[in-house]
């Protein structure tokens, strides 16, 4: 059976072959993740998703899949958050950014958020994650003090994801010797994310083919979410005809 991994940005670049093995697709929108769930799959991975320019990935969508005893996994952004948001109903999730979310060291959304390509070009990341901001500033610790860190930290935090690049966060530190703070930056670049990304891969590979606990819920088929699913029955039989054309 098919596994699909929801992802762009966050795996960006990586060696295709680790993706072996996963029906990859875009970052998922509303409806994607029970698009993928009626189609009868053995497990969802949910890493990106998208959040700003089109509507989100709804809860119910996720219980959906669990009730169907799918599993689905999260990490990385989307997936985290939706991962610690869902976790009390069986999702799984994976990772460092996960746990700060599901533990409340983490509220806010857009800590995930940065902006990308279409994916003509692979959805290559535009902007730095203010999570991986915090980790490159920890790897970069042995070499910046930590009143540089603080004001490199402090300056990440007043950009806006969209915007938010080494060069910007160095500019408006206000530290000296910018150039040479901002090369060491680059050079020890930690993506935080796309470490849980790759950790969720490993965990659904190691999960692969074992039994997985239906959770103990009840569904509640309200209204909007019947209209949801009417529109993604619709969509997969448009899809069905495509392919039989």
């Amino acid at each position: 059976m098919t596994r699909i991994l929801f992802t762009g940005p966050s795996l960006h670049g990586i060696e295709p072959g680790l993706l072996a093995g996963f029906t990859v697709r875009p970052p998922a929108g509303c409806g994607d993740v029970l698009a993928a769930a009626m189609t009868g799959v053995e497990a969802i991975g949910l890493v990106d998703g998208v959040f700003d320019h089109a509507p989100s990935v709804w809860h119910k969508e996720i219980l959906y899949a669990l009730s169907e005893g799918i599993p689905v996994y999260g990490a990385a952004s989307m997936g985290a958050l939706r991962g610690a948001e869902c976790a009390a109903f069986g999702m799984i999730g994976v990772g460092r950014i996960f746990e700060d979310y599901a533990s409340g060291r983490r509220v806010a959304d857009a800590d995930v958020g940065v902006a990308h390509a279409p994916a003509e070009f692979g959805y290559a990341p535009l902007s730095l994650a203010l999570v991986d901001v915090e980790a490159t500033l920890e790897a970069v610790a042995h070499a910046l003090p930590a009143a540089s860190r603080e004001a490199l930290l402090a300056s990440a935090r007043r950009i806006h994801f969209k915007e938010r690049t080494w060069p910007d966060v160095v500019a408006l530190s206000g530290l000296a010797d910018a150039a040479a703070v901002e090369a060491l930056l680059e050079r020890h670049a930690v993506s935080q994310k796309q470490a849980d990304a790759l950790a969720l891969l490993a965990r659904m590979r190691a999960d692969a083919g074992k039994p997985f606990a239906k959770p103990n819920f009840t569904l509640a088929q309200s209204g909007f979410f019947a209209v949801l699913r009417q529109r993604v029955e619709e969509r997969l039989e448009d899809e069905a005809e495509t392919d039989g054309a």
